[in-house]
Parts: C-alpha cells; sequence; structure tokens
C-alpha cells in the first residue's frame, strides 16, 4: 500500500510502502496510512502539567489576592504574581510538549480549540496587568479606569480558570474516547471531586468576609468579629475604609441620640 494518494498510475518509483510491527493507521480523506502509536505517556505528561496550572496555580493566586490583603507586605500581591506566572510557564511547557510529540495540533477537536482560546486569556492578563491605572490616594477614591480595569481583569482572569478547567474535562474525555475509559473516568471523578472542594472553599471565605464586613459596619460584637479567622481583616476592603465606616455608624447614632432628646 502506498503512503499516500497518486493521481498517477503506481509504478515502482511513485509507490512508497511502510511496514510497522504496530497497528496502522489509514486516512480515505487524506490518503495516508500511519503506524499507530500510544500517546498514553506524553498525553498523561500534559494533562499533569495542565492541572497543575489551571487546577493549582491560578485559583491560588486569584484566591490569594481576594482574602489575603490583610497580609503586611505585600504578601498577597507576591503570591499572586509568582503563581500566575509559574501557572502560565507550566501551561505553555504543556502544550509545547505536546505539539512536540504529536508533531502539530489537530484544530478540528474541541479540546485543542478550547485551550487555545485558555492560553489566549492566560496570555491576556500579564498585559492587563502592565497596563494597570494607578492607585489615588485613600481619601480621594478610586478613579473609573481604575475601577473599569479591576472589574476587567478580576473576570477575565475567573473565566480563563473556568474554560481552563473545561480545557482539562474535555481532554480527558477525548483521551477516553480513544484509549481505555475506566480510568480515565476515574480520573474525571477525582478532577470534579477537587474542584468541588475548591468551590466549598470559597463560598466558605466569600461568606467569612460578607461576615467580618457586616459586624464592622453595624458594629455588632465586636469582640466576636476580631475572632474570625478567615485571612480576611483588611483595612481596605473592596475599596471601602472599615475603620471610617466604623466611626461614621457611631457618629449617626450619637446624633439621632441627642435629636432625640
Amino acid at each position: 500500500m502506498g503512503t499516500e494518494w497518486s493521481s498517477n498510475h503506481l509504478t515502482q518509483n511513485n509507490m512508497h510502502s511502510r511496514t510497522s510491527t504496530k497497528p496502522v493507521r489509514i486516512s480515505l480523506i487524506r490518503g495516508s496510512a500511519e503506524a499507530e502509536e500510544d500517546l498514553r505517556p506524553v498525553l498523561a505528561v500534559h494533562g499533569f502539567m495542565m492541572f497543575l496550572a489551571w487546577g493549582e496555580f491560578f485559583p491560588f493566586g486569584i484566591v490569594a489576592a481576594r482574602y489575603m490583603k490583610h497580609l503586611s507586605g505585600d504578601v498577597w500581591f507576591k503570591i499572586h504574581v509568582y503563581s500566575q506566572s509559574s501557572g502560565l510557564s507550566i501551561a505553555f511547557l504543556g502544550i509545547l510538549f505536546a505539539v512536540a510529540e504529536l508533531r502539530g495540533l489537530n484544530i478540528h477537536f474541541l479540546h485543542v480549540k478550547v485551550g487555545i482560546l485558555t492560553l489566549i486569556l492566560g496570555c491576556i492578563q500579564p498585559i492587563n496587568a502592565y497596563l494597570r491605572p494607578k492607585r489615588t490616594n485613600i481619601d480621594e477614591g478610586p478613579l473609573p479606569q481604575r475601577l473599569v480595569w479591576e472589574y476587567i481583569h478580576t473576570y477575565v482572569g475567573r473565566f480563563a480558570v473556568f474554560i481552563g478547567i473545561f480545557a482539562i474535562f474535555s481532554g480527558m474525555k477525548h483521551l477516553g474516547e480513544r484509549y481505555d475509559g475506566e480510568n480515565i473516568r476515574k480520573l474525571m471523578w477525582a478532577l470534579l471531586v477537587w474542584v468541588m472542594v475548591g468551590f466549598i472553599t470559597v463560598l466558605y471565605l466569600e461568606y467569612s468576609k460578607k461576615r467580618y464586613i457586616r459586624d464592622w459596619v453595624l458594629g455588632n460584637d465586636k469582640d466576636e468579629a476580631e475572632e474570625i479567622t478567615d485571612l480576611l481583616s483588611p483595612s481596605r476592603i473592596h475599596g471601602v475604609d472599615v475603620e471610617k465606616l466604623s466611626l461614621s455608624s457611631r457618629r449617626s447614632e450619637v446624633q439621632l441620640e441627642a435629636l432625640s432628646r
């Protein structure tokens, strides 16, 4: 059998054969015959690197930016930058490793399309971070440009992580269709459990953060508010000075008592 289609009659000059002890895949669309290779080790390394990037480093950087701003010395910012940089580097290495071993990308697969979109979103974030507007003084309040930038940077990052997790699931589904599906299903369940644990953790941190803000603003049980151990005690939350809110609340109460007399 020749390795490609030929418009002329087959002769010794235009007919080439390929022999292999491995199974041979015949593509009638492309007119080619290729030896089937076991790509599971390659795809396993690629999948593990993508899990490290989109399942650990990127989400942890987002959590640090939202829930660790009370730490002194801009620790949250360093964790955020290092986590995002490490995640993007690992994602690039994982893609280059897969492309080199597979000798290219097949754009027809859903996993490849979603992966390209994820990589584009990941590359936008550091560019967006570099172009961020400068902060103003605390008393002046944030500029409109700064608020717009914060919303874009925040939600693009979250959307990128969501698409990245979806890309991992689509890649595992494609791998299960090509090879043994039983082991792949177990890995997909394990990944689903990991995502659910992360989701529940974020819900708990978000609830604790809202509770801390409520206790400060309303002045409810200050001692209880100080005992909340949820990584959430910044002096400014969402651009709001908590101490000023507390003082203004107390002043309002004093004025109301004076008027009632």
